[in-house]
């Protein structure tokens, strides 16, 4: 099965943001996805490495405790504090691959998204089909972060919401711009007004962080769905014209 190119839904709704200064818009994004590596390399060498440490230590405590107090209730009280921090190391590390952004500047657009949906199919045991039509070589660094976001966005909210185990997307270029396309057949929902406050739809801050991309990139986001009847999401970014990598 592959999209379709019928509406899923009559309930419909799309964000049209208005042009804004597109080249401190561009830079905008590169610098947030800099900022996040950075925030990436402080966690993995610090928090990550204490908590390396912390567990080795209490290795070396519990069979001091072990060898010295035979029988003592101590040792499997700190067996359980090793479990609970190698839960959060587990957790922490998965956090940084989720985040961890792509080598997006040397590689290619459809390479950075085929290698999120094969990464969220190994994490996740699930199915994404992905169709994709000549796609020029050269896209703006700014529209491969956005894009590569909100298709990991998309693909969570699918997996966690939705209650599916396929999803299909489509990647294609028109009229200059690049299109991408995300949909299931899942249990669908009531799209938000994404251009209310970010108060009145704080269970839709996924959604929300998708408009506000297209927005940067003077792009737009269409969100289509209906519950029961699945849900569909397709954000357009330019091309050329006012997007530059900054």
């Amino acid at each position: 099965m592959t999209p379709s190119t019928e509406p899923i839904a009559d309930n419909k709704r799309g964000f049209a943001p208005a042009t804004r200064s597109a080249p401190l818009n561009q830079r905008i994004l590169s610098i947030n996805e800099e900022e996040l590596s950075r925030i990436i390399l402080d966690v993995h060498d610090g928090p990550v490495q204490y908590i390396y440490t912390a567990l080795s230590l209490l290795t070396g405590v519990r069979q001091e405790i072990d060898a010295a107090i035979p029988g003592s209730d101590l040792a499997p009280r700190l067996a359980h504090v090793g479990t609970l921090l190698e839960s959060s190391l587990y957790e922490i590390k998965t956090f940084m691959g989720t985040f961890r952004p792509p080598e997006f500047r040397s590689r290619s657009l459809v390479s950075i998204l085929e290698g999120l949906i094969i990464q969220h199919e190994e994490w996740t045991h699930t199915t994404v089909g992905f169709e994709k039509d000549t796609i020029p070589d050269e896209i703006p660094l700014a529209v491969k972060i956005a894009l590569y976001r909100v298709l990991q966005e998309a693909l969570s909210n699918g997996y966690r919401h939705a209650g599916i185990e396929q999803q299909w997307v489509r990647l294609w270029a028109e009229d200059g711009y690049i299109c991408l396309e995300v949909e299931d057949a899942g249990c669908g929902f009531e799209p938000p007004d994404l251009t209310a406050s970010l108060d009145e739809h704080a269970e839709h801050i996924g959604l929300r962080g998708m408009a506000d991309r297209m927005s940067l990139l003077s792009g737009s986001i269409e969100i289509d769905s209906k519950p029961g009847q699945g849900a569909r999401i397709i954000v357009k970014a330019p091309l050329c014209g006012n997007v530059s990598d900054g």
